[in-house]
């Protein structure tokens, strides 16, 4: 695949995040006006994706393993993904591009707003993990937040 066509797969990929973030803004904003408790439908229906999604990722076993993973196919470059420590005991991922909160910008959303919709849209990411006992993940920096990249870190727990 040449750098073009990287490119190309790459913007649709990000277009494609970008509509998913849209539907998810304007469903939890149409529930809540329904009076239904948005968060907590988002939360228990993205953990159940993230879960689900985090079964299709193979053999894992340590924090290396994990972000393997997560650093192949396409959104690694849809996210802009930087490996920047890996060890089986922890590893660190940067994430310097997020569609999603592109996508909460170009709709006008407020710096808090496009908060609750990051927090939120991580559950798929807590899900994913939560498959694997041995595993944690925290979030120290967030685009969302203001921060220059997201920074995922997974540690493993010794057996």
């Amino acid at each position: 695949m040449n750098n073009k066509d990287t490119s190309e797969v790459t913007k649709a990929y990000r277009a494609a995040i970008g509509d998913r973030a849209t539907w998810f803004y304007l469903l939890l904003k149409n529930a809540e006006e329904m009076g239904i408790d948005g968060e907590k439908l988002a939360e228990k229906a993205i953990t159940q994706f993230g879960v689900e999604k985090g079964r299709r990722l193979g053999k894992i076993e340590n924090a290396s393993d994990f972000v393997d993973a997560l650093f192949s196919g396409y959104g690694c470059g849809a996210f802009a993904m930087e490996k920047v420590a890996q060890s089986p005991q922890e590893s660190v991922l940067r994430f310097h591009h997020c569609a999603l909160v592109d996508a909460w910008q170009k709709r006008g959303l407020g710096a808090e707003e496009i908060s609750r919709l990051c927090r939120l849209a991580r559950f798929g990411d807590l899900g994913m993990v939560s498959n694997f006992s041995n595993l944690t993940l925290a979030f120290p920096k967030v685009l969302a937040d203001g921060d220059d990249y997201c920074e995922l870190k997974v540690a493993c727990s010794s057996k």
